[in-house]
């Protein structure tokens, strides 16, 4: 696993870093009816408290040398969801926002779906 994808143009160079893919899985995920949040448990919490990147705990970025990359989420749906509706509808959803806004290729792209919760007012 690298930590960032790069490429060269006339200009200079192009550096895309794992950070950024992570951001861009964590708001697609959330953009999908039926995802609570993401789940990313007591060493998502922890993080949060030492003001770290939670979603580090919580979304897996694996960046080939090659121009493809895995990503693997944990999520907690809405309780009388669609349990596979919604993760199949999150896979979609981080595949199109990767490769339109990176140009990488989302190989493989794993949802679990650690919890089911109402949704509180």
């Amino acid at each position: 696993m690298i930590g960032e994808k790069q490429a060269k143009t006339d200009l200079g160079k192009i550096k895309i870093h794992i950070k950024a893919i992570r951001s861009i899985s964590a708001i697609a995920t959330m953009e999908v009816e039926g995802v609570l949040r993401i789940y990313s448990g007591a060493v998502g919490r922890l993080l949060e408290i030492l003001g770290k990147d939670k979603n580090a705990a919580a979304i897996k970025v694996d960046l080939k040398e090659t121009n493809e990359v895995g990503i693997a989420v944990s999520i907690v749906v809405e309780y009388g969801q669609d349990l596979p509706r919604v993760a199949n509808n999150v896979q979609e959803n981080i595949k199109h926002s990767v490769e339109k806004m990176t140009g990488l290729n989302p190989v493989a792209i794993d949802v679990k779906v650690k919890s089911v919760e109402r949704r509180t007012k």
